[in-house]
C-alpha cells in the first residue's frame, strides 16, 4: 500500500529500507501543510476529543 507521512521522525533511511523490504510505498506531505494528510489529521482530532471527554 501507499502510506502518507509527515516530515517527522519517520523520515529516515531505516524506515525507507523497511518499507521497501515489505513492498510499501511511502510519500511525504509538504512541510507545514497538514491538510495534505486530512484523513489522518481528522482521526487524530477524533481520538484527542474522545480522550478529553474522559
Amino acid at each position: 500500500g501507499t502510506y502518507v507521512m509527515d516530515n517527522g521522525e519517520l523520515k529516515s533511511t531505516a524506515i525507507k529500507d523497511w518499507c521497501a523490504s515489505h513492498g510499501m510505498v511511502h510519500q511525504f506531505t509538504a512541510p507545514y501543510s497538514s491538510a495534505q494528510n486530512g484523513r489522518c489529521e481528522r482521526r487524530h482530532l477524533t481520538i484527542f476529543n474522545k480522550g478529553r471527554t474522559m
